[in-house]
Protein backbone atom coordinates (compact mmCIF):
# COMPACT_ATOMS: atom_id res chain seq x y z
CA UNK A 1 0.00 0.00 0.00
CA UNK A 2 1.35 2.97 -0.71
CA UNK A 3 1.78 6.35 1.01
CA UNK A 4 -1.11 8.61 -0.59
CA UNK A 5 -3.82 4.97 0.42
CA UNK A 6 -2.38 4.60 3.60
CA UNK A 7 -2.76 8.57 4.06
CA UNK A 8 -6.60 7.89 2.89
CA UNK A 9 -7.50 4.94 4.69
CA UNK A 10 -6.33 6.69 8.13
CA UNK A 11 -8.53 9.50 7.47
CA UNK A 12 -11.49 7.58 6.43
CA UNK A 13 -11.06 5.47 9.69
CA UNK A 14 -10.79 9.21 11.79
CA UNK A 15 -13.38 10.71 10.00
CA UNK A 16 -15.79 7.55 11.07
CA UNK A 17 -14.56 7.76 14.56
CA UNK A 18 -15.09 11.35 14.89
CA UNK A 19 -18.58 10.65 13.60
CA UNK A 20 -19.35 8.23 16.06
CA UNK A 21 -17.89 10.30 19.03
CA UNK A 22 -19.64 13.58 18.08
CA UNK A 23 -23.49 11.38 17.69
CA UNK A 24 -22.50 9.72 21.30
CA UNK A 25 -21.71 13.04 23.23
CA UNK A 26 -24.90 14.29 21.43
CA UNK A 27 -26.60 11.53 22.39
CA UNK A 28 -25.54 12.00 25.90
CA UNK A 29 -26.38 15.45 25.92
CA UNK A 30 -29.95 15.20 24.41
CA UNK A 31 -30.99 12.30 26.70
CA UNK A 32 -30.12 14.11 29.69
CA UNK A 33 -31.10 17.08 28.98
CA UNK A 34 -34.22 17.72 26.54
CA UNK A 35 -35.80 14.31 25.75
CA UNK A 36 -34.99 10.75 25.46
CA UNK A 37 -37.47 10.08 22.57
CA UNK A 38 -35.45 12.68 20.66
CA UNK A 39 -31.97 11.19 22.34
CA UNK A 40 -33.59 7.77 21.17
CA UNK A 41 -33.97 9.45 17.23
CA UNK A 42 -30.31 10.53 17.45
CA UNK A 43 -28.90 7.07 18.69
CA UNK A 44 -30.34 5.70 15.68
CA UNK A 45 -29.20 7.92 12.90
CA UNK A 46 -26.19 5.50 12.61
CA UNK A 47 -28.41 2.48 11.82
CA UNK A 48 -30.58 4.79 9.16
CA UNK A 49 -26.95 5.66 7.58
CA UNK A 50 -26.27 2.19 6.95
CA UNK A 51 -29.61 1.27 5.84
CA UNK A 52 -29.42 4.16 3.62
CA UNK A 53 -26.43 3.08 2.02
CA UNK A 54 -27.44 -0.53 2.16
CA UNK A 55 -30.94 0.01 -0.15
CA UNK A 56 -28.66 2.74 -2.69
CA UNK A 57 -26.24 -0.90 -3.01
CA UNK A 58 -28.39 -3.15 -3.17
CA UNK A 59 -31.90 -2.06 -4.74
CA UNK A 60 -33.46 -5.18 -4.27
CA UNK A 61 -33.66 -4.40 -0.42
CA UNK A 62 -35.38 -0.80 -1.11
CA UNK A 63 -38.06 -2.96 -3.46
CA UNK A 64 -38.11 -5.40 -0.24
CA UNK A 65 -39.02 -2.08 1.96
CA UNK A 66 -41.90 -1.37 -0.76
CA UNK A 67 -43.42 -4.64 -0.58
CA UNK A 68 -43.07 -4.62 3.61
CA UNK A 69 -44.55 -1.06 4.17
CA UNK A 70 -47.17 -1.62 1.92
CA UNK A 71 -48.91 -4.44 3.73
CA UNK A 72 -48.85 -2.71 7.01
CA UNK A 73 -48.86 1.60 6.47
CA UNK A 74 -52.52 1.69 7.01
CA UNK A 75 -52.09 -0.63 10.07
CA UNK A 76 -49.88 1.61 11.90
CA UNK A 77 -51.53 5.05 10.37
CA UNK A 78 -54.25 3.87 13.29
CA UNK A 79 -51.45 4.34 15.73
CA UNK A 80 -48.43 6.71 14.13
CA UNK A 81 -49.94 10.31 12.50
CA UNK A 82 -48.53 9.15 9.24
CA UNK A 83 -50.57 9.12 5.73
CA UNK A 84 -50.38 5.52 3.89
CA UNK A 85 -50.51 7.32 0.02
CA UNK A 86 -47.80 9.67 1.25
CA UNK A 87 -45.31 7.12 3.08
CA UNK A 88 -45.54 4.83 -0.01
CA UNK A 89 -44.79 7.62 -2.61
CA UNK A 90 -41.65 8.54 -0.71
CA UNK A 91 -40.70 4.63 -0.47
CA UNK A 92 -41.49 4.47 -4.02
CA UNK A 93 -39.75 7.49 -5.01
CA UNK A 94 -36.52 6.52 -3.65
CA UNK A 95 -36.54 3.21 -4.82
CA UNK A 96 -36.88 4.89 -8.36
CA UNK A 97 -33.55 7.10 -7.67
CA UNK A 98 -31.63 4.33 -5.74
CA UNK A 99 -32.43 2.08 -9.25
CA UNK A 100 -31.18 5.51 -11.51
CA UNK A 101 -27.88 5.56 -9.41
CA UNK A 102 -27.69 2.01 -9.98
CA UNK A 103 -27.63 2.47 -13.71
CA UNK A 104 -25.01 4.72 -13.30
CA UNK A 105 -22.64 2.89 -11.27
CA UNK A 106 -19.93 0.31 -13.52
CA UNK A 107 -20.09 -3.75 -13.13
CA UNK A 108 -23.88 -3.38 -11.85
CA UNK A 109 -26.58 -5.64 -14.26
CA UNK A 110 -29.37 -3.39 -13.59
CA UNK A 111 -30.83 -1.97 -16.74
CA UNK A 112 -33.71 0.23 -17.24
CA UNK A 113 -34.85 -1.92 -20.82
CA UNK A 114 -35.86 -4.60 -18.15
CA UNK A 115 -38.83 -2.44 -17.05
CA UNK A 116 -40.04 -2.56 -21.36
CA UNK A 117 -42.36 -5.65 -21.10
CA UNK A 118 -45.92 -5.80 -22.48
CA UNK A 119 -47.40 -5.30 -18.37
CA UNK A 120 -45.73 -1.93 -18.11
CA UNK A 121 -47.00 -1.02 -21.91
CA UNK A 122 -50.38 -1.68 -20.74
CA UNK A 123 -49.39 -0.23 -17.66
CA UNK A 124 -48.36 3.13 -19.65
CA UNK A 125 -51.06 3.28 -22.14
CA UNK A 126 -53.82 3.16 -19.20
CA UNK A 127 -51.58 6.09 -17.26
CA UNK A 128 -51.46 8.48 -20.22
CA UNK A 129 -55.65 8.13 -20.39
CA UNK A 130 -55.60 8.53 -16.95
CA UNK A 131 -52.89 11.63 -17.49
CA UNK A 132 -55.40 13.04 -20.10
CA UNK A 133 -58.26 12.82 -17.62
CA UNK A 134 -57.08 16.29 -16.20
CA UNK A 135 -58.09 18.05 -19.17
CA UNK A 136 -61.87 16.45 -18.21
CA UNK A 137 -64.12 19.35 -18.76
CA UNK A 138 -66.31 17.61 -15.92
CA UNK A 139 -63.82 17.96 -13.48
CA UNK A 140 -63.16 20.91 -11.34
CA UNK A 141 -60.13 20.08 -9.40
CA UNK A 142 -56.83 19.34 -10.50
CA UNK A 143 -56.01 18.72 -7.22
CA UNK A 144 -58.79 15.87 -6.99
CA UNK A 145 -56.72 14.56 -10.06
CA UNK A 146 -53.21 14.49 -8.57
CA UNK A 147 -54.50 13.28 -5.18
CA UNK A 148 -56.18 10.26 -6.39
CA UNK A 149 -54.36 9.75 -9.74
CA UNK A 150 -51.49 7.82 -7.82
CA UNK A 151 -54.29 4.73 -6.56
CA UNK A 152 -55.61 4.26 -10.15
CA UNK A 153 -52.62 4.10 -12.30
CA UNK A 154 -49.29 6.06 -11.04
CA UNK A 155 -48.80 2.96 -8.43
CA UNK A 156 -49.29 0.87 -11.51
CA UNK A 157 -47.27 1.80 -13.90
CA UNK A 158 -44.06 2.40 -11.16
CA UNK A 159 -44.73 -1.03 -9.24
CA UNK A 160 -44.46 -3.19 -12.27
CA UNK A 161 -41.68 -1.28 -14.18
CA UNK A 162 -39.75 -1.25 -10.64
CA UNK A 163 -40.49 -5.02 -10.02
CA UNK A 164 -39.85 -6.24 -13.60
CA UNK A 165 -36.20 -4.40 -13.41
CA UNK A 166 -35.67 -5.98 -9.86
CA UNK A 167 -37.07 -9.73 -9.69
CA UNK A 168 -35.07 -10.74 -12.27
CA UNK A 169 -34.46 -14.55 -10.60
CA UNK A 170 -36.95 -17.34 -9.87
CA UNK A 171 -35.71 -17.01 -6.35
CA UNK A 172 -36.87 -13.26 -6.18
CA UNK A 173 -40.62 -14.93 -6.59
CA UNK A 174 -40.16 -17.73 -4.02
CA UNK A 175 -38.89 -15.33 -1.43
CA UNK A 176 -41.34 -13.13 -1.63
CA UNK A 177 -44.10 -15.85 -1.80
CA UNK A 178 -42.67 -16.80 1.49
CA UNK A 179 -42.34 -13.55 2.85
CA UNK A 180 -46.09 -13.30 1.65
CA UNK A 181 -47.08 -15.94 3.48
CA UNK A 182 -45.31 -14.87 6.93
CA UNK A 183 -47.36 -11.61 6.19
CA UNK A 184 -50.63 -13.27 5.62
CA UNK A 185 -50.83 -14.79 8.83
CA UNK A 186 -49.58 -11.70 10.74
CA UNK A 187 -52.93 -10.98 9.30
CA UNK A 188 -54.83 -13.25 10.49
CA UNK A 189 -53.19 -13.38 14.03
CA UNK A 190 -54.09 -9.97 14.44
CA UNK A 191 -57.93 -10.92 13.59
CA UNK A 192 -58.00 -13.85 15.89
CA UNK A 193 -57.01 -10.94 18.33
CA UNK A 194 -59.75 -8.64 18.02
CA UNK A 195 -62.20 -11.70 17.68
CA UNK A 196 -60.66 -13.17 20.96
CA UNK A 197 -59.67 -10.50 23.21
CA UNK A 198 -61.50 -6.95 21.40
CA UNK A 199 -60.44 -3.98 20.02
CA UNK A 200 -56.93 -1.68 20.87
CA UNK A 201 -57.46 1.74 21.63
CA UNK A 202 -56.72 3.06 18.27
CA UNK A 203 -59.18 0.58 16.17
CA UNK A 204 -61.78 1.51 18.92
CA UNK A 205 -61.17 5.24 17.92
CA UNK A 206 -61.30 4.36 14.04
CA UNK A 207 -65.03 2.41 14.80
CA UNK A 208 -65.91 5.33 16.76
CA UNK A 209 -65.36 8.07 14.16
CA UNK A 210 -67.47 6.03 12.06
CA UNK A 211 -66.17 2.77 11.05
CA UNK A 212 -68.56 1.00 13.73
CA UNK A 213 -71.50 1.93 10.78
CA UNK A 214 -69.86 -0.83 8.14
CA UNK A 215 -68.25 -3.42 11.18
CA UNK A 216 -70.47 -3.69 13.89
CA UNK A 217 -73.80 -4.26 12.41
CA UNK A 218 -76.91 -6.68 13.28
CA UNK A 219 -75.46 -9.44 11.65
CA UNK A 220 -72.72 -9.23 13.60
CA UNK A 221 -69.36 -7.78 14.03
CA UNK A 222 -66.48 -7.83 10.98
CA UNK A 223 -63.22 -7.73 11.78
CA UNK A 224 -60.50 -6.05 9.71
CA UNK A 225 -57.09 -7.13 11.05
CA UNK A 226 -54.24 -4.37 9.80
CA UNK A 227 -56.20 -3.45 7.13
CA UNK A 228 -58.05 -0.58 6.01
CA UNK A 229 -61.27 -2.42 6.61
CA UNK A 230 -63.11 -5.56 6.54
CA UNK A 231 -64.36 -5.83 2.75
CA UNK A 232 -60.35 -4.64 2.14
CA UNK A 233 -58.61 -7.78 4.55
CA UNK A 234 -61.65 -9.91 3.72
CA UNK A 235 -60.85 -10.00 -0.13
CA UNK A 236 -57.09 -9.50 0.38
CA UNK A 237 -56.92 -12.42 2.57
CA UNK A 238 -59.04 -14.41 0.13
CA UNK A 239 -56.63 -13.58 -3.02
CA UNK A 240 -53.85 -14.76 -0.86
CA UNK A 241 -55.68 -17.97 0.42
CA UNK A 242 -56.38 -19.02 -3.02
CA UNK A 243 -52.69 -18.79 -3.98
CA UNK A 244 -51.75 -20.42 -1.05
CA UNK A 245 -53.97 -22.96 -1.62
CA UNK A 246 -53.05 -23.87 -5.57
CA UNK A 247 -49.52 -23.07 -4.90
CA UNK A 248 -49.43 -25.72 -2.42
CA UNK A 249 -49.96 -28.65 -4.55
CA UNK A 250 -47.11 -27.27 -6.74
CA UNK A 251 -44.07 -26.39 -5.11
CA UNK A 252 -41.32 -29.92 -4.85
CA UNK A 253 -40.58 -29.27 -1.00
CA UNK A 254 -42.57 -30.92 1.11
CA UNK A 255 -42.19 -28.91 4.36
CA UNK A 256 -42.86 -25.53 2.25
CA UNK A 257 -45.98 -27.44 0.62
CA UNK A 258 -47.17 -27.97 4.49
CA UNK A 259 -46.43 -24.50 5.19
CA UNK A 260 -48.61 -23.08 2.48
CA UNK A 261 -51.27 -25.11 3.31
CA UNK A 262 -51.59 -23.94 6.74
CA UNK A 263 -51.01 -20.18 5.33
CA UNK A 264 -54.23 -21.12 3.22
CA UNK A 265 -56.40 -22.52 6.21
CA UNK A 266 -55.27 -19.45 8.35
CA UNK A 267 -56.61 -17.36 5.55
CA UNK A 268 -59.59 -19.50 4.57
CA UNK A 269 -60.46 -18.31 8.72
CA UNK A 270 -59.47 -14.57 7.86
CA UNK A 271 -61.96 -14.24 5.28
CA UNK A 272 -64.44 -15.99 6.88
CA UNK A 273 -64.53 -13.41 10.14
CA UNK A 274 -64.34 -10.72 7.70
CA UNK A 275 -67.70 -10.88 6.54
CA UNK A 276 -66.97 -9.95 3.66
CA UNK A 277 -69.51 -11.58 0.86
CA UNK A 278 -68.07 -10.35 -1.97
CA UNK A 279 -64.94 -12.46 -1.24
CA UNK A 280 -66.46 -15.35 -2.07
CA UNK A 281 -66.32 -14.88 -6.03
CA UNK A 282 -62.56 -14.97 -5.48
CA UNK A 283 -61.92 -18.26 -4.47
CA UNK A 284 -64.87 -19.80 -6.38
CA UNK A 285 -63.91 -18.19 -9.49
CA UNK A 286 -60.51 -19.09 -9.18
CA UNK A 287 -60.97 -22.61 -8.80
CA UNK A 288 -63.18 -23.03 -11.45
CA UNK A 289 -60.64 -21.58 -13.73
CA UNK A 290 -58.17 -23.22 -11.97
CA UNK A 291 -59.83 -26.96 -13.46
CA UNK A 292 -59.91 -25.67 -16.75
CA UNK A 293 -56.14 -24.99 -16.73
CA UNK A 294 -55.27 -28.13 -15.09
CA UNK A 295 -55.35 -30.62 -17.75
CA UNK A 296 -55.06 -32.94 -15.16
CA UNK A 297 -58.12 -35.41 -14.02
CA UNK A 298 -56.66 -36.09 -10.63
CA UNK A 299 -56.88 -32.46 -10.20
CA UNK A 300 -59.84 -31.54 -12.04
CA UNK A 301 -62.42 -34.07 -10.59
CA UNK A 302 -61.63 -32.98 -6.72
CA UNK A 303 -61.23 -29.60 -7.00
CA UNK A 304 -64.85 -29.36 -9.07
CA UNK A 305 -66.55 -31.98 -6.50
CA UNK A 306 -65.14 -29.28 -3.78
CA UNK A 307 -66.52 -26.15 -5.86
CA UNK A 308 -70.29 -28.16 -6.16
CA UNK A 309 -70.09 -29.18 -2.56
CA UNK A 310 -69.45 -25.73 -1.26
CA UNK A 311 -71.92 -24.01 -3.92
CA UNK A 312 -74.55 -26.83 -2.33
CA UNK A 313 -73.55 -26.30 0.99
CA UNK A 314 -74.14 -22.52 0.53
CA UNK A 315 -77.21 -22.32 -1.64
CA UNK A 316 -79.47 -25.44 -0.63
CA UNK A 317 -78.91 -26.03 2.53
CA UNK A 318 -79.83 -24.35 6.35
CA UNK A 319 -76.36 -26.40 7.80
CA UNK A 320 -74.54 -24.19 10.07
CA UNK A 321 -77.16 -21.54 9.95
CA UNK A 322 -77.25 -20.57 13.46
CA UNK A 323 -73.45 -18.93 12.71
CA UNK A 324 -73.46 -15.75 11.76
CA UNK A 325 -70.71 -16.00 8.99
CA UNK A 326 -71.88 -18.62 7.44
CA UNK A 327 -75.51 -16.78 7.54
CA UNK A 328 -73.59 -14.28 5.84
CA UNK A 329 -72.27 -16.13 3.40
CA UNK A 330 -74.94 -17.76 2.42
CA UNK A 331 -76.88 -14.52 1.48
CA UNK A 332 -74.61 -14.17 -1.30
CA UNK A 333 -76.37 -16.73 -3.46
CA UNK A 334 -79.98 -14.89 -2.53
CA UNK A 335 -81.47 -12.50 -5.36
CA UNK A 336 -83.37 -11.13 -2.91
CA UNK A 337 -81.03 -9.80 -0.64
CA UNK A 338 -81.17 -6.62 0.48
CA UNK A 339 -77.87 -5.05 0.17
CA UNK A 340 -77.79 -6.68 -3.88
CA UNK A 341 -80.94 -4.26 -4.13
CA UNK A 342 -79.71 -1.27 -3.07
CA UNK A 343 -76.74 -1.84 -4.63
CA UNK A 344 -78.51 -1.67 -8.01
CA UNK A 345 -80.69 0.93 -7.45
CA UNK A 346 -77.49 2.99 -6.61
CA UNK A 347 -76.04 1.61 -10.67
CA UNK A 348 -79.24 2.50 -12.00
CA UNK A 349 -79.23 6.53 -10.65
CA UNK A 350 -75.29 6.83 -11.14
CA UNK A 351 -76.68 5.17 -14.88
CA UNK A 352 -79.13 8.41 -15.32
CA UNK A 353 -76.96 10.53 -13.68
CA UNK A 354 -73.71 9.52 -16.61
CA UNK A 355 -75.74 10.29 -19.61
CA UNK A 356 -73.42 12.72 -21.92
CA UNK A 357 -70.43 11.81 -19.51
CA UNK A 358 -68.10 9.50 -21.86
CA UNK A 359 -65.04 9.98 -20.16
CA UNK A 360 -66.25 10.41 -16.52
CA UNK A 361 -66.88 13.25 -14.09
CA UNK A 362 -63.19 13.52 -13.72
CA UNK A 363 -60.29 11.30 -11.57
CA UNK A 364 -60.68 12.16 -7.67
CA UNK A 365 -64.50 13.40 -8.00
CA UNK A 366 -66.66 10.08 -6.81
CA UNK A 367 -64.01 9.58 -3.73
CA UNK A 368 -65.42 10.10 -0.08
CA UNK A 369 -63.83 13.07 0.52
CA UNK A 370 -64.55 14.55 -3.16
CA UNK A 371 -66.80 17.28 -1.42
CA UNK A 372 -63.50 19.17 -0.68
CA UNK A 373 -63.17 19.32 -4.67
CA UNK A 374 -66.44 20.74 -5.29
CA UNK A 375 -68.01 17.59 -6.62
CA UNK A 376 -71.07 16.78 -9.08
CA UNK A 377 -73.95 17.46 -6.63
CA UNK A 378 -75.62 14.05 -7.60
CA UNK A 379 -72.78 11.75 -8.42
CA UNK A 380 -71.12 12.59 -5.16
CA UNK A 381 -74.04 11.10 -3.35
CA UNK A 382 -74.45 8.11 -4.63
CA UNK A 383 -72.40 5.24 -3.22
CA UNK A 384 -70.65 3.28 -5.84
CA UNK A 385 -69.67 -0.05 -3.96
CA UNK A 386 -67.52 -1.45 -6.59
CA UNK A 387 -63.89 -0.08 -8.11
CA UNK A 388 -65.35 -1.00 -11.86
CA UNK A 389 -68.41 1.72 -10.83
CA UNK A 390 -66.22 4.34 -9.21
CA UNK A 391 -63.97 3.82 -12.71
CA UNK A 392 -67.03 4.23 -14.55
CA UNK A 393 -68.27 7.49 -13.09
CA UNK A 394 -64.81 9.13 -12.53
CA UNK A 395 -63.27 7.98 -16.30
CA UNK A 396 -66.47 7.22 -17.81
CA UNK A 397 -67.57 4.53 -20.18
CA UNK A 398 -64.35 4.43 -21.54
CA UNK A 399 -62.27 4.16 -18.79
CA UNK A 400 -64.15 1.27 -17.70
CA UNK A 401 -64.09 -0.70 -20.52
CA UNK A 402 -60.11 0.24 -21.12
CA UNK A 403 -59.72 -1.06 -17.45
CA UNK A 404 -61.33 -4.49 -18.42
CA UNK A 405 -60.00 -4.90 -21.60
CA UNK A 406 -56.83 -4.71 -20.10
CA UNK A 407 -57.31 -7.27 -17.13
CA UNK A 408 -58.52 -9.55 -19.68
CA UNK A 409 -55.39 -9.49 -21.72
CA UNK A 410 -53.37 -9.69 -18.52
CA UNK A 411 -55.23 -13.06 -17.23
CA UNK A 412 -55.33 -14.12 -21.09
CA UNK A 413 -51.52 -13.93 -21.54
CA UNK A 414 -50.76 -15.52 -18.09
CA UNK A 415 -53.29 -18.27 -19.47
CA UNK A 416 -51.11 -18.80 -22.64
CA UNK A 417 -48.50 -18.64 -21.08
CA UNK A 418 -49.38 -21.25 -19.12
CA UNK A 419 -50.78 -23.53 -21.30
CA UNK A 420 -48.24 -22.78 -24.36
CA UNK A 421 -45.03 -21.69 -23.31
CA UNK A 422 -44.13 -22.31 -19.52
CA UNK A 423 -41.92 -25.95 -19.57
CA UNK A 424 -40.78 -26.02 -15.75
CA UNK A 425 -43.95 -27.94 -13.94
CA UNK A 426 -43.13 -25.89 -10.60
CA UNK A 427 -43.20 -22.66 -12.12
CA UNK A 428 -46.20 -23.01 -14.56
CA UNK A 429 -48.12 -24.24 -11.25
CA UNK A 430 -47.35 -20.92 -9.14
CA UNK A 431 -48.24 -18.86 -12.28
CA UNK A 432 -51.42 -20.78 -12.23
CA UNK A 433 -52.40 -20.10 -9.15
CA UNK A 434 -51.46 -16.28 -9.65
CA UNK A 435 -53.66 -16.05 -12.95
CA UNK A 436 -56.44 -17.79 -11.24
CA UNK A 437 -56.06 -15.85 -8.27
CA UNK A 438 -56.13 -12.57 -10.44
CA UNK A 439 -59.15 -13.93 -12.42
CA UNK A 440 -60.84 -13.92 -9.35
CA UNK A 441 -60.16 -10.50 -7.87
CA UNK A 442 -61.05 -9.09 -11.11
CA UNK A 443 -64.21 -10.42 -10.80
CA UNK A 444 -64.89 -9.50 -7.02
CA UNK A 445 -63.63 -5.62 -8.03
CA UNK A 446 -67.20 -5.79 -9.17
CA UNK A 447 -68.86 -5.45 -5.43
CA UNK A 448 -65.75 -4.23 -3.23
CA UNK A 449 -62.50 -1.75 -4.31
CA UNK A 450 -60.03 -3.80 -4.23
CA UNK A 451 -57.83 -2.63 -6.57
CA UNK A 452 -57.51 0.80 -4.84
CA UNK A 453 -56.41 -0.06 -1.84
CA UNK A 454 -53.06 -1.06 0.11
CA UNK A 455 -51.68 -3.80 0.71
CA UNK A 456 -54.10 -5.10 -2.03
CA UNK A 457 -53.45 -2.81 -5.32
CA UNK A 458 -49.52 -3.28 -4.97
CA UNK A 459 -49.33 -6.77 -3.93
CA UNK A 460 -51.95 -7.37 -7.49
CA UNK A 461 -49.42 -5.36 -9.74
CA UNK A 462 -46.14 -7.44 -8.15
CA UNK A 463 -48.19 -10.75 -9.14
CA UNK A 464 -48.85 -9.13 -12.87
CA UNK A 465 -45.27 -8.52 -12.93
CA UNK A 466 -44.54 -12.19 -12.30
CA UNK A 467 -46.86 -13.41 -15.09
CA UNK A 468 -44.84 -11.69 -17.63
CA UNK A 469 -41.69 -12.37 -16.19
CA UNK A 470 -42.31 -15.95 -16.35
CA UNK A 471 -40.69 -16.75 -19.31
CA UNK A 472 -37.45 -15.18 -17.89
CA UNK A 473 -37.77 -17.37 -14.62
CA UNK A 474 -38.44 -20.77 -17.35
CA UNK A 475 -35.27 -19.97 -19.50
CA UNK A 476 -33.24 -19.22 -15.96
CA UNK A 477 -34.53 -22.83 -14.99
CA UNK A 478 -33.88 -24.34 -18.41
CA UNK A 479 -30.55 -22.95 -18.63
CA UNK A 480 -29.74 -24.69 -14.67
CA UNK A 481 -31.51 -28.10 -15.53
CA UNK A 482 -29.03 -27.86 -18.87
CA UNK A 483 -25.67 -26.87 -16.84
CA UNK A 484 -26.62 -29.50 -13.51
CA UNK A 485 -26.92 -32.21 -16.58
CA UNK A 486 -23.27 -31.16 -18.04
CA UNK A 487 -21.83 -31.68 -14.77
CA UNK A 488 -23.47 -35.21 -14.36
CA UNK A 489 -22.03 -36.15 -17.44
Amino acid sequence: MGLRETISDNFNKAFVLAVLIFLVALFLRVTLNISHIVGLAISLVPLGIIALLLFIDKPYYSFMLIFTANYFVSGISRYVNVAPGITMDIIIAFTVIVISLQVFKSGKETKLSNALNRLTMVAFLWFLFCLFQILNPESSSPIAWLVNVRGISVYFLLVTALASIILRSYKDLKKILFIWAVFCLLAVFKAFIQKTFGFDFAERIWLAEGGARTHIIHTGIRYFSFFTDAGNFGSGIAFSMLIFAITAFQVKDKRLRNFYLFVAGACAYGMIISGTRGSLIIPFSGLTLYTALSRNIKVIVPTFAFLLLGFWFLNFTYIGHGNTYIRRMRSVFNPDDASLNVRLENQQLLRTAMIGKPLGVGIGMKRGNAVLYTPHPVLSKIPHDSWYVLLWVETGLVGMVFYILMLLYIVGSGIYLILLKLKDPELRGIITAFVCALFGVSLAAYSLEIFGQFPNSILIYIVMTFIFLSPVYDKELEENRIASDTIKV
